[in-house]
């Protein structure tokens, strides 16, 4: 939808009312190079809205394709301490590959984990469990507890019936639990369902035209 994918993160971050900073953590010289682009535009525009947004140069060691998100968000919550001399209490995550964030998806997160009393949150969206599953070379309808030509319709399932798939599209953290347990998800989570567009990852090809013409058949012109 003619921008960098990571620039639609950036995009939900600083549309916030609640996020203090925007923090782009890489390693990639033509992700620094876009950024360095948009933020002199801004500036000859006189924009407000990308003053908070910052590049971190993330360390290859924890760039590769096996690092897990949790060692560049504790690198740059340290990166971002040392830089301004400030605790942060929360960290959100918000992968590139998860562009769409529309209706004030981010904002609608932080108010029900603020709320909640959560320690934090991940969105998922919902789904049957008519789920099968290759064990030891075997399919196997492992999920549903009613037999895979005897189970209920939709309609007949139950709300603790369903199961929720998470989506990585947004991730929040108190700090805290982020360094003690070297992991996004805390000990009281709050699952915030997702839908629609919203679910929607880009994981290969395929997807960048299935979100776009998506966008242009419901006629949206922001993923955020």
């Amino acid at each position: 939808m003619g921008y960098p994918l990571f620039m639609w993160s950036v995009f939900a971050s600083t549309n916030s009312k609640y996020v203090d900073k925007t923090v782009i953590s890489s390693n990639c010289p033509e992700v620094e190079k876009e950024y360095k682009k948009i933020i002199k535009m801004a500036e000859e525009w006189n924009m407000d809205t990308v003053k908070d947004v910052i590049f971190c140069r993330r360390p290859d060691e924890i760039s590769g394709p096996l690092s897990k998100n949790e060692e560049a968000l504790i690198h740059a919550l340290h990166w971002m301490k040392e830089r301004d001399d400030v605790d942060y209490e929360v960290v959100i995550n918000l992968q590139p590959t998860s562009p769409c964030r529309i209706n004030n998806l981010l904002d609608a997160c932080i108010e029900a984990y603020s709320e909640g009393g959560y320690d934090s949150l991940l969105t998922a969206n919902k789904d049957t469990p008519f789920l099968w599953q290759l064990t030891n070379g075997k399919w196997e309808y492992t999920v549903d507890k009613n037999d895979c030509c005897d189970r209920k319709m939709r309609q007949e399932l139950k709300e603790e019936e369903f199961v929720y798939h998470d989506n990585g599209n947004i991730y929040l953290m108190e700090s805290k639990i982020l360094l003690d347990k070297n992991c996004r998800i805390g000990y009281n989570p709050c699952i915030f369902e997702t839908k629609g567009i919203n679910n929607l990852q880009i994981d290969e090809e395929f997807d960048f035209s299935l979100i776009e013409h998506l966008a242009k058949v419901q006629k949206i012109h922001s993923l955020v």
